[in-house]
Order: structure tokens, then C-alpha cells, then sequence
């Protein structure tokens, strides 16, 4: 088996304990029980816990096609269509990468590294709201009297990932519902009109 073969197989086993344990704090232990190899072949290609979990999260984001995903967001004909698909993009993502996002967060608590990781994530995630809203505004949909920074920092708010935790996984929420109330919400946060659309009440 060659290295990146190894490397692959690691990051496989990695991520589908976070899922099948419902837990953040698996132990290396675990991950090299399932993928077939020693502890010491994790610090081989990794070199600790936090760089795991730091390649894992970019695994995830290259297996789930966040680029795709996001791009369609950006490519949107119109502003409203692009804070539409901001909802999408969500109720779609959110679910993928929650196991692995979940041991990210709490590790970074405890790891410089891992929480720079973390701010780089936020910073991306923030810069792509930041570029609905802009859009927003030159088409002149913004909400009166609204910043692009409050309006960012609503969307951020209403997108974040403890909200979704709070709606689908503790209160059972369907993705559909999830998702065109998440819409919903967007437009009537930030937007000039509340105009009804698909999903969107009245």
C-alpha cells in the first residue's frame, strides 16, 4: 500500500468514527485500530492529533465539493437567488461536516494551531456572506437602514452551525423545513421587501 494510499485510508477511518461514535474526542488509538495501522503510522503521516484533524477537515471539504457548493452560491443571477442558495448551501453542508467540525471546535480550545485553522474557516465562510450582501446592496435589495456589517453579521448569526445543531439534530427538524424557514429568515432579516418565493410564508 503506498503512503498516500495509507494517508487516505487514515482519513477515512478518522472520519467515519467521528460519525458512527456521535462524539468529538476519539482518540488516535481508535482511528489506527480502524484503519488497519499502527498509532505510530498516524504520527507517521500527521505528526499529532491536531494535524489529523486539521487534513481531515480539508478532506471532508474536497470529498463533500465545498468549492462546487460555494461557487454556485457566487455564480447566482441575482442577489436575492444568491442569499437563497446561502440557506441552500447550508441545510446541504451542514450535516456533511458536522462530526468532523465538532472535534475541530472543541480541540481548537486547547491548540493555537488548530484555532488558527478554525479562524481561517470563519474568515472564508464570513467572506463569502460578506459577498451576498455587497450584492445585495449594489442591486439596491438591502434592508433600509441596515450595514453590510450587520447584515453580515445577521447572516452569520442565522447560519451558524449551533443553530442548525439546535433545530435539526436536538429538535428534529427535517432538512426541508431547515432549509425554507432558514430562507425565510434571511429575507426578512436583510432584506428591502419581504417578497414571498419558494418556501417562503404567505
Amino acid at each position: 500500500m503506498s503512503s498516500l494510499d495509507t494517508r487516505q485510508r487514515i482519513l477515512r477511518a478518522a472520519r467515519e468514527l467521528l460519525e458512527s461514535e456521535a462524539r468529538p474526542d476519539i482518540g488516535l488509538e481508535q482511528v489506527a485500530k480502524r484503519a488497519g495501522v499502527s498509532r505510530q503510522a498516524i504520527y507517521l503521516h500527521f505528526g499529532s492529533r491536531g494535524a489529523l484533524l486539521l487534513a481531515l477537515a480539508e478532506f471532508v471539504d474536497e470529498s463533500e465539493g465545498l468549492s462546487e457548493l460555494t461557487r454556485r452560491v457566487r455564480e447566482a443571477d441575482t442577489a436575492r437567488d444568491a442569499l437563497d442558495r446561502l440557506a441552500w448551501l447550508n441545510a446541504e453542508y451542514e450535516p456533511r461536516i458536522r462530526a468532523v467540525a465538532s472535534a475541530h471546535d472543541l480541540a481548537r480550545r486547547s491548540d493555537a494551531e488548530l484555532e488558527a485553522a478554525w479562524r481561517d474557516r470563519m474568515r472564508a465562510r464570513r467572506a463569502l456572506y460578506t459577498h451576498v450582501v455587497r450584492r445585495l446592496e449594489d442591486e439596491g435589495e438591502l434592508a433600509d437602514g441596515l450595514t453590510v456589517n450587520e447584515a453580515v453579521d445577521l447572516v452569520w448569526a442565522l447560519l451558524s452551525s449551533r443553530v442548525h445543531e439546535d433545530l435539526v439534530v436536538d429538535r428534529g427538524w427535517s432538512r426541508r423545513r431547515y432549509e425554507d424557514r432558514l430562507r425565510s429568515l434571511l429575507r426578512l432579516a436583510i432584506t428591502r421587501e419581504a417578497r414571498p418565493g419558494p418556501g417562503f410564508p404567505g
